[in-house]
């Protein structure tokens, strides 16, 4: 799934037959998605749900559309939040995570000159949302847009864990619960691999990755890191450096 100049979301998927197919036009209103801001996450079957920053409204609010054929085809877009100030934070990027009938949407919202980070849940495949509620206790009061979006997982039994950055420093949070410090940086994402939860972020021009059992593994210099599992004891990392696409495989 791709984001053009124009603003509008593109899906391309592998047929049976092993080639690509597409683009399908994922937006049902013309070049709303012009941050290019976009997150997509599936069922492991052929579910799939996507969120991003539109413009329709005037101003950036969250909007998504559910696939339930792969990406084939895609449902009628629905909007998922409108802040009551008015939009949501213009230039981070929101998180979506699914399981089973469980869709989660992680995005930064902007109240009262408040960045924090708000969630969203859908508890039937995406067709009905809850309200949104604040991660963490405290607030980042700022002018502007830091960037960076965070990342979220949904866990063993349907816990939903995040990560993301508040200042200078990195948080992880469940709903409903106090925010928990565990390192200073940016470009944070969080993964879980066999049930145990890893993070990376990008830490004085270093990428960092933290384990389940606390160490932390230096990667090197580069930005934007992802985390991906790969297995049941291992995840791979991809981060940018210098133009160049690197990677890692990490034990875990």
């Amino acid at each position: 799934m791709v984001a053009t100049q124009q603003g509008d979301i593109l899906a391309f998927r592998k047929g049976g037959a092993g080639k690509w197919e597409g683009p399908v036009r994922v937006n049902d209103r013309d070049t709303v998605a012009k941050e290019g801001f976009l997150a997509l996450d599936g069922d492991g079957k052929k579910g799939l749900f996507a969120a991003w920053l539109d413009l329709r409204q005037g101003q950036n609010n969250i909007y998504g559309a559910q696939s339930m054929d792969g990406g084939k085809t895609w449902s009628k877009n629905k909007m998922i939040y409108t802040s009551p100030d008015g939009h949501v934070c213009e230039c981070c990027k929101p998180s979506v995570a699914v399981q089973g009938k469980q869709v989660a949407i992680m995005f930064r919202n902007w109240l009262a000159g408040n960045r924090n980070l708000y969630l969203i849940r859908s508890f039937d495949g995406g067709q009905t949302f809850q309200g949104a509620e604040k991660l963490g206790l405290g607030n980042w009061k700022l002018d502007s847009c830091p960037m960076d979006g965070g990342g979220l997982v949904i866990g063993p039994g349907g816990r939903v864990q995040t990560v993301w950055r508040r200042q200078d420093k990195i948080f992880v949070a469940q709903p409903g619960a106090e925010e928990q410090e565990v390192g200073w940086g940016r470009s944070c994402t969080i993964e879980t691999v066999n049930g145990k939860t890893a993070y990376t972020w990008m830490e004085g021009g270093e990428i960092v990755v933290k384990k389940p059992d606390g160490s932390k593994l230096n990667l090197g210099k580069g930005q934007l890191p992802v985390l991906q599992a790969t297995g049941e004891k291992q995840a791979v990392c991809v981060w940018e450096k210098e133009g160049q696409i690197m990677k890692a495989v990490v034990a875990i």
